[in-house]
């Protein structure tokens, strides 16, 4: 039997958070045979884990720290460079993905997995989902992703700012659910809640959607056989996260309103929780009358077990959040015996769970009115409540489940079309060619579609390939320049391949990036699109080689299926990719566009729900140079949201509302574009100039140095520095000291801090020489 993974940020009781605790909870229930093949891969969690083997014995463990991960080693497992941290400019959590990859990675060559699970919050599955489908590293292993609380679903319950990082996340989160081979809902109606956030296709979802609740533990204690008798003086708790979602203001409102119309009741009112926000929970605390404040008691949070359930135990446990995934906390206060008030608006506490109204809980409608007619419900005599019945399931490793991920045919060799357009670009169009038949991938044809080249060298070389006798390559030249679009579209028609590689005459490609998408897509039916990581350069010489300890001069970062982020910026792929044939096909180039086209056409894509595989390792090779087309065309101040308006007003639009949607998005683009490209034309200039290019060469050249001989340096140079430094302070100290009347002492003088002779009156011995 193979390995049980389980990959989290939190574990309680090492950590707080309701992640943490879920898993706590599954790896003490689980049976021994379970845990004694499990590991925990614990990722950024800096709290000390002692204790781990006598909580969780014979459980492994594996400390993940994103920060310090070597992108360079993990070129060495991915076959291809791989962007280091600082390229992964659009989200944090992307580069996570990658770091995490690379730990299962190097798990995998000594264990064998049978199941990995992920938490959907963060998209922390990202790379190694799509790492699993491009080259199967974790063999037949089911890749799973838990419903917690995704950052998404976040968003909808909880007014926030909401950034670049946080659209990028979002389509992480989604790509991860929609990759995955099996989704763990732990309630139905907040697994429907999170497909509908999502926007993803009901039948996929419910082909791979296992329901399993996480066990409710007490740690130790008995589980109440009978909810408490109310009593006026019994305290009112809140036991949540102090968290907008969590809703603490509906809690202060509704229990204010409760104890004005009640004065008999005394107890007190407990916000026993974890909050992170000061400022937040200062906000809210405001909402409590003054006459009432002494009622209220903040942050009685117990570490001690034992005491933390007494306390509850004896309590009216408030929960008013609007969304949650299961809700422990509610579960743990119904079975110590707390009589619960639940917000029933959320999906978790709906009519189908185990919460009854009347029965198990007293619900409310969401409003504080409501909540405090709810607690007027729950201090009465007469209702009689009992501890609720959490559910039961088989763990989603033991459920029949479908083949993992992969159900194609076993990989073929099927003919591929490499498309070339060109024009004017003679001189790198041989490196490019080079680069095509460098490639490890022998089925090939190559098109080469000349858009009307006017300079004599382009024409040569275009003359001397219409000469060769070579049956992969075919040259098509246009009678006049038609534009980038027609000339790729021209290519496409004219391509005899089941797959179509896109690649400009300029640029180049790693060798093993067409064998690998050509695989992955073979396996991959449901999949119409190989995405690659892209790395800028301006020679040749400059791309490292995969595990040289050197970097691009620049890069771009996708994530395929860029649904959010892709309507503000590019996130979905360069020009070039690896299509189907017949997508291309069914989704042709804008020819009216003079820019974006390829950014046009992946919104396109994603628009009709087209599926992407997304490669962690770098694979295409960019040329930076001035005269590129998409820097003339963005150029201008204003000309980046003016071609941005253009390729939106030919996206499918039903109705006035979503053309109105899409105008209010080029405008805020705009807005955003300006800056940008303010600050990209400073950053420009300051590359431009002679002391930055040598800058950036030594750095490379100092990147390619081995680590041991940089650490050696560094400490070198640091020791220097600080010998110079004692010397000129030694030096400032002793002349401070001397009596010599010159210009240099009054200064030295006025630096340490002493009476300089022009400050005493005294005349300046260089003046009285003149």
């Amino acid at each position: 039997m193979g390995v049980l993974a389980f990959i989290t940020t939190e574990l309680s009781p090492f950590s707080p958070g309701g992640i943490g605790r879920v898993i706590h909870n599954m790896l003490v229930s689980m049976s021994a045979q379970d845990r004694n093949r499990s590991l925990v891969f614990l990722v950024d969690c800096a709290a000390p884990t002692d204790g781990f083997a006598e909580l969780f014995p014979d459980v492994g463990l594996i400390r993940v720290d994103t920060a310090a991960h070597d992108p360079y080693r993990q070129a060495r497992f991915v076959g291809a460079h791989v962007a280091p941290p600082h390229a992964y400019t659009h989200s944090k959590q992307h580069w996570r993905s990658v770091a995490i990859q690379q730990a299962l990675a190097e798990a995998a060559t000594r264990h064998a997995f049978d199941y990995v699970e992920f938490p959907d919050w963060g998209g922390l599955g990202f790379a190694t989902i799509q790492e699993q489908r491009l080259r199967r590293f974790l063999g037949d292993a089911v890749i799973a992703v838990r419903l917690h609380m995704a950052h998404a679903v976040l968003a909808q319950a909880e007014a926030r700012a909401v950034s670049r990082s946080d659209l990028n996340l979002v389509d992480l989160e989604r790509k991860c659910l929609r990759d995955c081979d099996v989704v763990v809902g732990q309630l139905r109606p907040f697994a429907d809640l999170t497909r509908e956030v999502f926007g993803l296709d009901p039948k996929a979802w419910e082909r791979r959607l296992v329901i399993h609740a996480p066990p409710v533990l007490l740690d130790g204690r008995d589980p109440a056989k009978d909810t408490i008798v109310p009593a006026s003086d019994q305290p009112i708790r809140f036991v949540s996260k102090v968290q907008g979602f969590k809703r603490p203001d509906l809690f202060l409102r509704g229990v204010s309103g409760f104890l004005r119309r009640h004065p008999e009741v005394t107890g007190p009112v407990g916000v026993n929780a974890h909050g992170f926000d000061d400022a937040y929970r200062q906000s809210i605390a405001r909402l409590v009358p003054a006459d009432l404040a002494p009622r209220f008691r903040w942050n009685e949070v117990s570490t001690a077990t034992g005491v933390r359930q007494a306390m509850i135990a004896a309590s009216t446990v408030v929960v008013p959040s609007d969304v949650e995934a299961f809700c422990l906390a509610a579960y743990e206060a119904s079975l110590l015996g707390a009589r619960v008030v639940l917000n029933g608006r959320n999906p978790a506490f709906g009519p189908d769970t185990p919460w009854i109204d009347g029965e198990t809980c007293v619900k409310f409608d969401g409003t504080a009115l409501g909540l405090t007619d709810a607690l007027e419900r729950v201090f009465s005599p007469s209702l009689h409540l009992r501890p609720v019945e959490p559910p039961v399931a088989a763990w989603p490793w033991e459920t029949p489940l479908a083949a993992p991920g992969v159900n194609g045919t076993e990989p073929g060799e099927p003919l591929v079309s490499v498309v070339v357009p060109h024009f004017n670009l003679g001189s790198y169009l041989p490196e490019t060619l080079g680069s095509i038949l460098a490639l490890t991938y022998d089925n090939i044809e190559i098109v080469v579609v000349d858009d009307a080249s006017t300079d004599e060298a382009s024409r040569s070389v275009i003359d001397q390939l219409q000469r060769k006798e070579d049956p992969r390559l075919k040259v098509i030249v246009l009678e006049c320049n038609r534009g980038l679009a027609n000339a790729r579209n021209v290519g496409i028609a004219q391509a005899a391949g089941d797959y179509i590689l896109t690649l400009d005459a300029d640029d180049l490609l790693h060798p093993g990036f067409l064998s690998l998408a050509v695989s992955a897509l073979e396996r991959n039916p449901d999949h119409d699109v190989v995405v690659t990581q892209a790395g800028y350069f301006t020679g040749a010489d400059e791309i490292p080689l995969p595990g040289e300890r050197a970097d691009f001069i620049d890069y771009a970062i996708f994530t395929g299926e860029a649904v959010v982020a892709g309507l503000t910026e590019n996130r979905f792929s360069t020009a070039t990719a690896v299509f189907r044939k017949t997508l291309l096909q069914r989704f042709p180039y804008r020819e009216e566009l003079s820019a974006y086209e390829d950014w046009d056409l992946y919104l396109r894509l994603s628009q009709a729900e087209v599926r992407c595989l997304v490669t962690t390792g770098v694979y295409f090779f960019y040329r930076r140079r001035a005269g590129s087309m998409i820097a003339t065309s963005e150029a201008a101040a204003d000309a980046r949201a003016l071609l941005i308006h253009d390729m939106l007003r030919g996206l499918p639009s039903p109705g006035p509302r979503d053309r109105a949607h899409y105008l209010a998005l080029a405008a805020t683009v705009d807005a955003d574009a300006r800056a940008r490209r303010a600050f990209e034309c400073e950053l420009a200039v300051s590359r431009s100039g002679l002391f930055m290019r040598a800058a950036i060469k030594a750095h490379g050249y100092w990147a390619r140095l081995p680590r041991e001989v940089r650490i050696v340096a560094r400490t070198g140079l640091l020791l220097a520095w600080r010998l110079a430094r004692g010397a000129v302070r030694g030096w400032y100290a002793w002349r401070a000291r001397r009596v010599v009347g010159s210009w240099l002492d009054d200064a030295v003088a006025f630096m340490a801090g002493r009476p300089s002779r022009v400050s005493t009156g005294q005349r300046p011995r260089r003046f009285s020489r003149l």
